[in-house]
């Protein structure tokens, strides 16, 4: 079937234009679901959370030391020499309750034990009722609000989560994100590669950005250019999923097909942005579902995840977008923008020799190899109509630790 809807790239919306469209025409009914706090690390809670318990249900000491009675110390040291464990005083580990006829604890650092029995206390050591003992609820009370709504979990959460006496915890639903990559040249990898074919690796990426942005990938097989399993696919993508991601068929090509697929069963909010790489992206609402048509080249279907595919999950999970780390670095080369979108460029960072910063190589991904491109440590959006000189600083977005930085020869 040949495109009926083509982009024209003009008065194209900036990104965050697209973002806008898309969540104002959303009709995002959010669902929850019930977990073990094991099972908890990363996710968001959808309702404060309270401890369940008191701990110390009573008292615990402080420290490693010998629970002793304080009413002993009361008219100076007493004589230690005699004292029987069990009787006088009892051993009392960190986190340890101990007798009710002890009120107190003296550290065992101030303790020397004799071989025969008795022990001797170092001088000067102040022993009062309640001395280095917890009370109940030092650690937790019952009702005390231990994690806060939509804040993601971290591991000491689940550890204070159990330390409340909560085993199970109310979350927001991971947004289900199918993924259908569309395209008679792809081949699975690992199937034998012929001319005019091509390795469908965007599945593998998408599948595992989707996972780090927090949502649950659903990744389907590869569907030829046509319209009708296009359309089988996409409609059996909408029963399972809250976002559907289609790969392939947005621009002007003779098998493009994907976007008049989105036209002619939705309502579409765009086809085409501001944004280079992939540019002819498509979105639309169809069946109440964001349907985003993302082109088909390895770096335009990244940088739609990077922009477009981000702002959605994260609305759904009520979260910030992931956001690189920022470095600022100064440019070995300069930078020219384009007077009608912003463009996505490469960039490789290295230390400075002399330790007063870094330098940033911008390169755009169309002169260099594919491969060079995915191996970059960094990268930069332009501005509309943005030019900065050779020796010009900008904020690069690090796609890996500063720690991984290389040094310059220069």
């Amino acid at each position: 079937m040949t495109n009926r809807h083509l982009p024209t790239f003009d008065h194209l919306p900036a990104r965050e234009e697209i973002i806008k469209r898309i969540i104002d025409h959303w009709p995002l009914e959010r669902k929850t679901e019930v977990i073990p706090v094991t099972e908890g690390l990363g996710r968001i809670p959808a309702a404060d959370v309270f401890s369940q318990v008191t701990l110390p249900v009573l008292r615990a000491s402080a420290g490693d030391g010998i629970a002793v009675n304080s009413a002993c110390f009361s008219q100076g040291p007493p004589d230690t020499g005699n004292w029987v464990l069990g009787v006088d005083y009892a051993r009392a580990d960190t986190g340890d309750d101990f007798c009710d006829s002890f009120d107190a604890v003296i550290m065992i650092e101030d303790v020397s034990f004799a071989a025969d029995g008795g022990l001797t206390i170092r001088e000067g050591v102040a022993v009062k009722p309640g001395s280095c003992v917890r009370p109940a609820g030092s650690t937790v009370r019952a009702g005390q609000r231990l994690v806060q709504a939509n804040l993601p979990l971290r591991p000491r959460d689940l550890a204070g989560l159990q330390m409340g006496g909560v085993q199970e915890i109310t979350v927001w639903k991971k947004p289900v994100t199918a993924f259908i990559p569309s395209g008679s040249e792809l081949i699975p990898p690992g199937a034998p590669l012929s001319r005019g074919k091509n390795i469908d690796t965007n599945s593998l990426l998408v599948s595992k950005t989707l996972e780090q942005l927090g949502a649950e990938p659903l990744c389907f097989p590869i569907v030829p250019d046509a319209y009708e399993p296009l359309k089988q696919a996409l409609l059996t993508a909408l029963a399972q999923a809250d976002i559907v991601l289609i790969n392939g068929g947005s621009s002007k090509g003779d098998e493009d097909c994907t976007a008049t697929l989105l036209h002619e069963n939705g309502r579409v909010l765009c086809h085409g942005s501001q944004a280079v790489p992939g540019k002819p992206l498509c979105a639309a609402i169809i069946q109440g579902k964001p349907v985003i048509n993302l082109p088909g080249p390895f770096m335009a279907a990244y940088h739609g995840l990077e922009w477009c595919v981000n702002n959605l999950v994260s609305h759904y999970l009520q979260q910030p977008p992931r956001a690189r780390q920022l470095l600022q670095a100064t440019l070995t080369k300069e930078v020219r923008g384009s007077d009608m979108v912003s463009i996505l460029l490469v960039v490789e960072v290295e230390r400075k020799k002399d330790g007063s910063g870094y330098w940033a190589t911008p390169m755009s991904f169309k002169d260099i190899p594919l491969a060079r491109t995915i191996a970059a440590n960094g990268q930069y959006m332009t501005k509309l109509d943005e030019y900065i000189p050779a020796g010009g600083e900008i904020q690069v977005q690090l796609l890996r630790s500063l720690a991984q930085i290389p040094q310059a020869d220069y």
